[in-house]
């Protein structure tokens, strides 16, 4: 069995993400809506889109679901 690889999503390592630029999502621990950090455009399993990044104040994982504009 692999180990898995450090600082990337399991979507990342099947190669279904993609860089962009920063968009907003609310961040869960900061209770308000902020830029994305390190933002990346994955797709589900679903197949919908989605965007994850995090956040750039306390580092919490954000995740914003459907396609960036």
């Amino acid at each position: 069995m692999r180990a898995p690889a450090l600082g990337r999503t399991k979507a990342a390592q099947k190669g279904r993400t993609r860089r962009m630029a920063a968009p907003q999502a609310y961040c869960v621990k900061c209770k308000t809506k902020r830029e994305m950090k390190d933002a990346t455009q994955i797709t589900m399993k679903n197949g919908r889109p989605a965007t994850e990044g995090k956040c750039p104040e306390c580092g919490t994982k954000m995740f914003k679901i459907g396609a960036s504009s």
